[in-house]
């Protein structure tokens, strides 16, 4: 079965994500992602990785639909 996750990037170290928080809110994905200048960190569904570790995303999405 394929899912959507939201994927938002941040060019700086404003973390603001109103239009991933809406969407989260509306469609309550398993994982949302948001890619910025911050170190890895989770909270709740989204996971923040930093933009050195974007590469890594796929690999990302596949530990954590293993966990599931």
């Amino acid at each position: 079965m394929s899912k959507i996750i939201p994927i938002e990037v941040k060019a700086e170290l404003n973390l603001q994500a109103k239009s991933l928080k809406v969407f989260i809110q509306k469609f309550n994905p398993d994982i949302a992602i948001r890619i910025s200048m911050t170190d890895h960190k989770k909270h709740d569904s989204l996971i923040d990785v930093p933009l050195s570790a974007a590469g890594s995303i796929y690999k990302l999405i596949n530990a954590i639909s293993l966990d599931k």
